[in-house]
């Protein structure tokens, strides 16, 4: 009997320690892992929303032929951009030889060392003359006060003489005079030749100047960019033709000009990623390392694509040999602080989240998004403006590395948080 009564006793005191056991268990679990409040501290942080699209590029670009067969020479480079009417090449015909050429640089040097010397070589020469005609005049006026004719008449011929010999030396009639118009009338014979041989081929329009073509400079234009079909960008084919060489023939392509203010990116997408993008919509698209801004142009639906036209104004390395690539597009950017939208609540009208105070009292405190994922919110820091009628009203708002509630539905204001 006192066998089952202290039998008893223990099934007893085992059950009372396995409920307290039990209960100590769920207590630690509701209350650590189910029934804890969960909070985050905030903190700065971006929302990034891009993707890699398969894109065309489309500029304005005009293609420069040859108007004349013989040698050219460049004198810009690849992808350097120019002015309306700078040079960018001379097309030297078959008419003209490098003898030719040669010839001419040496005229237009003798022609410069006779014409700065022509003025200093004869200097003493022209003095003594001057002095003795000067003398002359003298003596022909006193004989011919005096009535001796016949010194006169030998007087004056002396004074001829002289003046012819000055002629000679100032003059067309001297050697050096002779020489340099010799020199000058040979140069113009060659000028004319070669001017009749020589093209200069000057920029028509300002932009970015090229080398390289692939045959599409007149298909894909901002003009046109609409109707571009998805099959013919799968089926596009895209090969570069440099035009340097160094002799050309007529009507060849040499080179050509790009609109560098202006151009444009078709992007290929499915219909639904083509939601994604709006009218007006600004983005970002990195450039092979260049980030430079854009603004979606237009939006077009063909059957199971969209085309996203996207225009930009800026500058990108490379932009003149690309045709057909992958871009990575950021179409948004926000940056600020960063919460969970689930911290989220609303409160009259007003959306907000909850803050712990210093005692862990929470605190309604209005919030402003920038813009928001799924997941994540990016929201002003310290303050906010709303406008109210005709005026902006300050609205203080949360700071960096407050405490803010998740789930924040769960809670109401003015709850302590344990």
């Amino acid at each position: 009997m006192k066998k089952r009564r202290k039998k008893r006793k223990n099934i007893a005191r085992t059950w009372f320690f396995a409920i307290i056991i039990i209960y100590f268990i769920y207590k630690v679990i509701f209350d650590f892992v189910i029934g804890q409040p969960s909070s985050e501290i905030v903190k700065y942080g971006e929302i990034v929303e891009k993707g890699s699209y398969e894109c065309l590029i489309v500029r304005n670009e005009k293609v420069i032929t040859s108007p004349a067969e013989g040698e050219i020479k460049y004198f810009v480079e690849e992808g350097e951009k120019v002015e309306k009417g700078c040079k960018v090449a001379e097309i030297f015909s078959n008419q003209i030889s490098e003898d030719d050429k040669a010839k001419l640089v040496e005229l237009n040097n003798r022609i410069k060392e006779i014409q700065a010397n022509k003025n200093n070589i004869f200097d003493a020469d022209i003095e003594k003359i001057n002095s003795e005609i000067d003398n002359l005049i003298y003596e022909i006026k006193q004989n011919v006060f005096i009535g001796n004719y016949y010194k006169v008449n030998i007087l004056k011929k002396d004074l001829k003489s002289l003046i012819d010999k000055k002629r000679r030396i100032n003059g067309d009639k001297s050697f050096s005079g002779a020489n340099l118009e010799n020199l000058k009338a040979q140069k113009e014979i060659l000028e004319s030749k070669i001017k009749g041989s020589l093209y200069e081929i000057k920029s028509i329009d300002s932009g970015i100047i090229s080398y390289n073509i692939d045959g599409y400079e007149e298909i894909l234009t901002p003009q046109n960019v609409g109707n571009i079909k998805y099959d013919f960008f799968d089926s596009l084919n895209v090969e570069l033709n440099n035009l340097k060489l160094n002799k050309v023939i007529y009507g060849q392509p040499i080179f050509k000009i790009i609109d560098n203010i202006s151009w444009n990116i078709a992007v290929f997408t499915d219909i639904k990623e083509s939601k994604t993008f709006k009218k007006g919509q600004k983005v970002t698209i990195d450039f092979y390392g260049d980030k430079i801004d854009g603004r979606v142009k237009d939006i077009f639906i063909e059957k199971n694509k969209g085309l996203i036209v996207i225009e930009t104004n800026q500058y990108a390395k490379n932009f003149n040999k690309e045709r057909k690539l992958k871009l990575e597009i950021i179409k948004k950017h926000y940056k600020g602080l960063k919460i969970h939208r689930d911290s989220i609540v609303e409160k009259d009208g007003k959306l907000g989240v909850y803050v712990l105070d210093i005692n862990k009292k929470t605190k309604f405190v209005p919030i402003k998004l920038k813009g928001y994922n799924e997941n994540f919110a990016i929201v002003y820091n310290t303050f906010y403006y709303n406008k109210e009628g005709d005026n902006y009203v300050r609205v203080r708002t949360i700071n960096l590395y407050d405490e803010i509630l998740r789930n924040g539905k769960k809670y109401k204001e003015g709850e302590i948080i344990y």
